[in-house]
Parts: structure tokens; sequence; C-alpha cells
């Protein structure tokens, strides 16, 4: 997805912008376009992908230099409004956006881009630096204030090489980090170094920074049959495919990743690349490869598919935490990586499946367990009461989860990873940490949001904000760029959005059945077995490392040592430790992302 550095009103050293760009090469080995005045230094990488616009990201004119970093999903239509305004041809979507810029405005602009990308707009004369980030936030973006200017990057890990930057921890970001397992508030472990939302625009200048949100979703159900559902979702997959890989000049160096799960395999079946990939280990609780290896058989594609090493996985975590900028647990980015790394040595672009469980409902946290209809006839006094008690209780036991889920679902649900309940998150660090915004004050505003929806909707509204963005969008990134990949992602595309919000409950959930209407689109393309099948993933055997003594001895080493007693009541730790090795209660998920934030933390204050 390319990367990039903009040093706005800053004081650098001659190397500043090479150092600073080193350190996120891996984002864009092949070329690199760079621009420089007294208030701007900018600097823009990318791979060669034999994409058409390749090298034609930046233009400069005699009162701006525009920059898209990314790709657009609807180039044809920009390229087409831009010749229409120009009343002369327009080649590159560079060109476009700076046509359609000067005559129409930001607002304009925002509304009509589709795709993965930011804009960058830099207005010599008024030395500021105007942005706009997509809709969905797959490519990043970060700025640091020093004095009267900005520093805005790709990756926060590039900041360390600036001589203004002040490596300082957010204290305030850790609970939330247990809980959710990946970094959620605007402003990350690095204290004074935010994350831009998606759907935003706004500008950089000596006054500082405005911002404005240009879009959100709304999902607001409408009358639609099943087969009527079915026959859109297959054909605006088609066309968002078609859109996506249109400009890339070898249609067949795409390959596909397969997951096991029907997002992918769905993808595979409808775009028939020439290669898919997959990794797994080699016990078959954690592979999905036969699987894998079984669908690439029925269309036609060569397949790779490779054993990850635990030992070697497990001795190069620190490799993976430096990728992710940030504390992140989310189990997964372990087989990712290994995965991309896979990729790389065959190709360099890959379709993902990113986006399909949280437009059309694929969570089975957005069904009910029978047990539950039971447990509602209760009085919702009686429940708010008992729930209330266990959200407010420091100790994890077996049925806490479901008495909470009682509560209105404003009240208990926070997304797909929730590691630490509140009180126990806020219990295992030590006091400096203790005072972190609240979870309900994270949440609240989504909440608000969505008042009148749904319980569904709330939930899908929730993951959209929050999980894809925080956890499911920077472990793709991160992952994938961090071997040179480029990820080709065709559900996350604004016109299916479009018609996903419009998908009524009972398409998306029936009972303990998920993504309804997805899953039958899935079977006019592929075999029933895989349509229906539950998705596995990118599973990592944590469960066993904890049980293995090599293992052991070096998780255990860091979960009690002396970078841990810094932020955690390592009592408690080993309590943890001791429910998990005598079966009395998994605690390995927990303990992983205690593990993980260590490795983090050394990583990026001890050994840089």
């Amino acid at each position: 997805m390319a990367g990039f550095i903009a040093l706005l009103n800053t004081k650098n050293t001659p190397d500043t912008l090479d150092e600073m760009t080193q350190t996120i090469i891996h984002r864009g080995r092949d070329y690199r376009l760079n621009y420089k005045d007294d208030n701007l230094e900018l600097s823009f990488i990318n791979h060669d992908l034999g994409y058409a616009f390749d090298k034609k990201e930046l233009l400069e004119t005699k009162s701006h230099v525009f920059l898209l970093v990314g790709y657009l999903n609807n180039v044809d239509e920009v390229i087409e409004l831009a010749t229409k305004i120009r009343g002369q041809a327009v080649e590159t979507p560079i060109q476009a956006i700076e046509n359609i810029f000067e005559n129409r405005g930001m607002a304009f602009l925002a509304d009509f881009l589709k795709g993965n990308y930011v804009v960058l707009i830099y207005d010599k004369e008024q030395a500021s630096l105007e942005f706009l980030r997509d809709r969905f936030g797959l490519q990043p973006i970060y700025y640091y204030k020093v004095n009267d200017g900005f520093i805005i990057v790709s990756e926060t890990k590039a900041l360390l090489a600036h001589p203004q930057f002040k490596k300082v921890f957010n204290q305030d970001a850790l609970v939330p980090y247990l809980v959710f397992q990946s970094p959620t508030l605007r402003e990350t472990f690095f204290k004074g170094v935010y994350s831009l939302p998606p759907a935003i625009f706004g500008r950089f200048d000596k006054l500082g920074l405005r911002k404005q949100i240009y879009w959100d979703v709304d999902f607001s159900p409408e009358e639609i049959s099943l087969d009527e559902a079915v026959d859109e979702i297959n054909e605006l997959i088609a066309e968002s495919m078609e859109k996506k890989t249109k400009y890339f000049k070898d249609k067949s160096m795409i390959g596909q990743s397969l997951s096991g799960g029907v997002d992918s395999s769905y993808l595979a079946a409808r775009f028939k690349p020439d290669k898919t990939f997959t990794v797994g280990y080699n016990d078959k609780e954690f592979s999905e490869i036969d699987n894998a290896k079984e669908l690439s058989e029925i269309i036609g594609a060569k397949h790779f598919a490779e054993i990850v090493d635990s030992k070697k996985s497990f001795e190069e975590i620190d490799k993976i935490a430096y990728l992710c900028d940030m504390p992140f647990a989310n189990l997964s980015a372990i087989p990712m990586y290994y995965l991309s790394k896979s990729i790389r040595k065959q190709t360099a672009v890959v379709m993902g499946g990113e986006g399909a469980d949280e437009f059309f409902g694929g969570y089975y946290e957005y069904t009910e367990p029978s047990q539950m209809e039971k447990y509602k006839k209760l009085p919702l006094a009686l429940r708010k009461f008992i729930g209330r008690r266990m959200l407010k209780s420091k100790r994890d036991f077996k049925g806490k989860n479901f008495l909470i889920k009682g509560l209105p679902v404003e009240e208990w649900y926070i997304g797909q990873a929730k590691i630490f309940h509140e009180n126990e998150a806020r219990n295992i660090v030590k006091d400096p940490f203790r005072d972190a915004p609240s979870i309900q004050s994270i949440l609240q505003p989504y909440y608000n949001k969505v008042s009148d929806k749904s319980d569904l909707q709330k939930k899908q509204y929730l993951d959209f904000h929050v999980w894809m963005i925080n956890d499911i969008n920077l472990k793709a990134d991160r992952m994938n760029m961090g071997n040179g990949v480029q990820l080709i992602t065709p559900i996350l595309d604004e016109d299916l959005l479009d018609f996903a919000r419009k998908l009524p409950d009972n398409l998306k959930i029936q009972g303990n059945k998920v993504k309804i209407a997805f899953r039958k689109a899935a079977l006019a393309y592929l075999p029933e077995a895989w349509a229906k099948r539950k998705k596995l993933g990118y599973v990592v055997p944590v469960k066993n490392w904890l049980k293995e003594e090599e293992y052991q001895a070096v998780m255990f080493e860091k979960l009690l040592g002396s970078t841990a007693s810094q932020f955690f009541d390592t009592d408690l730790i080993k309590k943890l430790i001791d429910e998990n090795t005598s079966g009395k209660r998994a605690q390995h998920r927990k303990l992983w992302t205690i593990y993980m934030f260590i490795i983090w933390y050394e990583e990026y204050f001890i050994k840089r």
C-alpha cells in the first residue's frame, strides 16, 4: 500500500528524511518520489507492481503539490469527470484529483473518491498540508506536533528517526489494549502521536490541525428478498473485482490467500487466480492447508502451502511486534506474517476477504444461544443488577460472560476481541496505568449514533469503527506490507457496503446461523461444503506453547520479569499462569496479550 513521510515546518537534519524513509522501506523498495522546499519535505515510496499509474503518484503545479498514497477504485469515473471539467484529456488519477480539487474543492473530492488511499495536498503559498483519508482506513496515517510544525507518517516507527521526536510512553493506552488486544485510542502508545480516523479530511498548518468527518455508515434495512440479495451481492463483487484489478498490466500475478473460510474461498472461485496460498501448523487443529489445497484443485489454481515452524515463529515474534508499531495480540498476525512472506516468493499482489463479516453479519457474537433466550425471560431490572455486579467484579470465572450478556447490548458488547474485563485489566496493572479512559467513554460516542438501531446493527456499527479499523486493518496492512505484498480487498468496497447496510437483519443472522445472504451468494460458485463451512482461519497453537517446556521458560521469564514488573502486578500474572497450567481455566489469551505488550515495549523502548 506504499508509504510516505511528510515533514511540515519542522527542523530537520540533511539526513532526516532519508533516515525516516528507510525505517518504512518495506512499504516500497522499488521507487521513491520526493518534493522539498523551505516548509515541506516529502518522501513517497512504493513497489513497482506493473500497475498502470506506478511512478505517477506525485504531481507539482505552480501553487500546489499533490500526492496519492494507495489506489482508487473508481479510476475511470474520476478521470472522466476531470476530463469533462478541464475540457481536455486527463490521463492519471493524480491529475484528475488536482483538477477536481481546484474546481470542486475538498468536500466534493472526499464524497467522490472511492478506494483505499490517503491524499495529501500541499499549498506552497500557505505552507499548509491538506489531507483526505478513505472510508475504510486501510491506508494508515499518523501525526505528531512539534512547535509550529507536524510530522505525518504511514507508520509510527518512522518518528524514532526524527531529531524533534520525544519518545514517551502513553500510560492511558495500556488498559484499553488489555481489553481489546489492539491499540484503541486515537492517541497511540507514543505520547502525542495520533492516528487520523477514516472518512476524514482536514488541514495541517501553523495554526494547528483542523479536521472534519465527511461520511459514516448507516445500517438502515430495506425490504428485499433473499434471492434478490444474492443476485446483488454477486453482481457487486464482480464489479469490485474488475475495478480493483483493471489497471494491473498482468492480472495473472494476482494471487489469493486462503484462510479456509467462505470469504476467501468465494473470492478465489470468482476470480480464479493462477496461484493460491495458505499456511498452517503441524497440528491439524491449527491448519486449513488440506481444505485450501482441495479448493485450489477445484478452481484449477496452483496451490502454495507452507507449514509454519512453531519454534521459528516463536523466536521471530519480536519482528512481528516491530512491524505492528503498537502492542498487538491478535494471534492470527503470526501466520499472516508467514503467509505474506510465502506469497512474496511467488508474487507481490494478493486478494484478501477482509470486510465480509462486518458487512454481512459473519460473527457468532451477533447471534444469541438458546440459553440466553431463557435468561432474558427474567425481569430486565434483575438482569441489569446481576450484569452490572459482574462487570464490577475483579474476578474471572465460568459463566461471568453469560451473566453480563443479559444487559442491554450497549453495556456489554465491546467488539470481537474481549481479552480482559475492564476491572480485571485495571486490577492487574500498576497504579500509574489505572487512570486510563473507561471503556464506556471510548465506546459510548459510537453507541450514541445508533441508539435507534437494532442490537445487530449496533454491534455491526461498533465493529466497523473499532474492531475492523484498529485490529483487522492494522494486521492486514502491517503483515502484508512488512513483506512487500500489496493486498487487494474486493469486499471493502463502497458500493457493496452501501448495499449491505440496507440488508435486513434476517438476511444476515438467523438463530445461530451467520452471513445468510452472503453464504447463499457463495453457493453459486462454491461447493456447498465450502459455502457453509465454519471458518477456522489462521490460528496459532499458543495454548500448546504454554504447555511445552521450551516455550514456557521463555514466556514465563518475560511475564514475571523486570519489564513486566514495571507495568503489572506479577503476583496476579503468576495466578493466571497457575490457572492455565493446572487446567483450571484457560488463560492463554490473557497471558499472550501481556506477553506481546512486553515484547513490543522492549523492542521500542529498550532496544531502540
